[in-house]
């Protein structure tokens, strides 16, 4: 009986942390940050490609105001028109799961509860008709800007490329800041969003939080 105690404690603890998360999670959807009216017309689009765990950011390689060639030379290479996605996340998960079926237990464990070194995916796609889950973001040439910026301070300062991805138009790269329970590969994706003005909830854990705030 003295075993037993601890164990029901500590189970009933696990149930309600977790119920207490998604719960603010979706709390904070109700009263997104307001972005102000644009004082520019909206002449750029940037896309979110998202499952049902994950989402990415994407901008046009031909309205882009960086040379992502020079910055990314083993993913984008000579390419001058096409989409690059950009999406951040745990180092081990991102490494070592190349499909959410592949996801070990101790890995996810790990990530959400330890802080672990970050990386950034960055994928190459001539075309992105055709994505199931796509959703398309209208946005003007300041807040454009911006999302690049982001973008760009996510990196490490060198831009330094750590393992190539699953397949040839694909790849991982150092990136700052760890990954864990509260900071999450979606809640940069909608900090990376909040920050250009775009209307998004406080705090983004689950890609549903980002997509679902958006109009």
């Amino acid at each position: 009986m003295k075993i037993i105690k601890p164990i029901i404690y500590a189970f009933i603890s696990v149930i309600t942390t977790i119920g207490v998360y998604f719960i603010v999670a979706y709390l904070f959807m109700l009263f997104p940050s307001k972005g102000n009216t644009p004082t520019q017309k909206s002449n750029h689009t940037i896309y979110l490609l998202y499952d049902e765990m994950h989402s990415d950011i994407v901008i046009n390689l031909q309205t882009s105001n960086h040379n992502w060639q020079t910055l990314l030379p083993e993913i984008v290479q000579q390419h001058t028109k096409g989409y690059l996605a950009f999406g951040w996340g745990d180092k081990e998960t991102y490494l070592n799961t190349p499909s959410w079926n592949d996801l070990k237990l101790l890995t996810a464990l790990k990530a959400l509860f330890i802080p672990t070194p970050s990386l950034m995916h960055v994928s190459y796609y001539p075309k992105i008709e055709g994505f199931q889950n796509v959703k398309t973001i209208p946005i003007n040439h300041q807040q454009y800007q911006q999302i690049e910026q982001s973008l760009l301070k996510s990196f490490d300062t060198n831009f330094t490329y750590h393992h190539k991805g699953y397949n040839h138009h694909d790849g991982f790269y150092n990136a700052l800041n760890h990954y864990h329970l509260i900071n999450t590969c979606n809640t940069w994706t909608g900090d990376t969003l909040r920050e250009a003005n775009i209307s998004m909830s406080y705090w983004t854990p689950l890609s549903v939080n980002v997509i679902d705030t958006l109009p």
